[in-house]
């Protein structure tokens, strides 16, 4: 597997991972393929405030302080498993 594909496969994965272990988020593709984000359906405080953004291009999840400690928690669960399937692809 190439570098390309291999950056194909871990946004593939972690999509499934989220939409698997997370029903009750949803994605929201911004449609130029640079990030994506991962919204709650039920948060506590702004819509704006507890969205996970997910950037394609660097593996990068983020989230802002303001968000409620549910999402706070979830996005740490997502970042362990982006992080495991970067190395079990060997990506790093």
């Amino acid at each position: 597997m190439n570098k390309t594909q291999k950056r194909k496969e871990v946004v593939k994965r972690f999509l499934t991972f989220v939409e698997n272990e997370f029903p009750n988020y949803y994605l929201d593709d911004d449609g130029f393929g640079g990030r994506i984000l991962i919204i709650p359906e039920k948060f506590e405080g702004n819509f704006s405030d507890n969205a996970i953004e997910f950037q394609r291009s660097r593996f990068d999840l983020f989230v802002l302080d303001y968000a409620c400690e549910q999402v706070k928690q979830d996005c740490d669960v997502m970042e362990k498993k982006l992080d495991e399937i970067i190395k079990e692809l060997e990506l790093n």
